[in-house]
């Protein structure tokens, strides 16, 4: 075994107990062998790790002067640049990788929906499922992106797929069940997301759309259950407060819209949504006094 090997054999051993130390040892060790990559490749990994993002971005570099490009490492470095945000920049390497790959595939999709180009991301996902995954995840973020194209059709034929593949997840039930959703197929995304439901899924997200669909098909109670729930999952949201008020002055639960603004109150900065409802509160319950004045 050489030296550089030895050296590399320190760093896994070391690398979960004190990262610093195996920092200080690559480092000594780059500056007594600067042309071996293999040191750099270790440190530039090791900085990722960390999410120390530009300093691996500067050794895999380095990485490139001494051995030319390759596409593991322009990859590595697209990867920096998409954690750091710097969409542009990821893209411009994630672009000079030829080799095929679903993690390359996954994330350029993702780069390119960031900078808006959903059409682009939508081919790149639909190419890597063409080449086979192992995964129902590239089923669900495809469908999230034909969602954002309203093209609710489409993705539920992508999610009966990835069903079909990769058996019942709650993360398949919720997307089909806001697909039906849109598509005003009340009952079927109910059906939908009480499967998501009994799978143990936990998103206000979930909740607040599982709620809504209840109202719709006349299960008031149960929408409101789940409303109550999406809050308790996310008080700062004010979005499900919203939804549930509305629901009590739909059905003429002025007290119960009065208790759950007050709630949102609490918890939330008051909107001119909220102050709308607010106001509707305060109206129907002087209404109610006046034409009952001995309550």
């Amino acid at each position: 075994m050489d030296r550089v090997e030895n050296i590399l054999w320190q760093t896994k051993f070391l690398k979960d107990k004190n990262w610093l130390k195996v920092k200080n040892l690559l480092q000594q060790s780059i500056n007594e062998y600067p042309e071996d990559s293999r040191l750099h490749f270790e440190l530039a990994e090791l900085y990722y790790s960390k999410k120390l993002f530009v300093k691996a971005i500067n050794i895999y570099q380095q990485i490139i002067y001494i051995d030319g490009e390759s596409d593991e490492i322009n990859f590595r470095i697209g990867n920096c640049f998409l954690a750091l945000k710097e969409f542009l920049l990821a893209i411009d390497y994630y672009e000079k990788v030829d080799e095929y790959f679903p993690e390359l595939y996954y994330n350029k999709a993702y780069t390119y929906s960031k900078l808006g180009k959903v059409d682009t991301s939508i081919g790149i996902m639909e190419d890597l499922l063409v080449n086979q995954t192992n995964s129902e995840i590239p089923y669900i973020f495809l469908a999230e992106l034909l969602f954002n194209q309203k093209k609710y059709t489409l993705a539920l034929e992508y999610l009966e797929e990835a069903e079909s593949l990769f058996g019942k997840q709650s993360s398949i039930f919720y997307l089909k069940g806001i697909a039906y959703f849109h598509l005003e197929n009340w009952l079927k995304s109910y059906l939908e997301f009480k499967q998501a439901e009994n799978l143990k899924l936990e998103s206000y997200h979930f909740f607040r759309a599982y709620g809504l669909t209840c109202e719709k098909i006349g299960k008031t109670e149960e929408g409101i259950r789940n409303l109550l729930r999406s809050i308790k999952l996310d008080p700062l949201s004010a979005t499900s407060y919203l939804e549930l008020i509305r629901i009590y002055l739909d059905h003429d639960r002025v007290m119960e819209a009065y208790s759950i603004m007050q709630h949102a109150r609490r918890n939330i900065p008051f909107s001119i949504s909220l102050s709308l409802l607010y106001n509707q509160i305060l109206q129907r319950i002087d209404g109610k006094r006046i034409n009952n004045p001995h309550e």
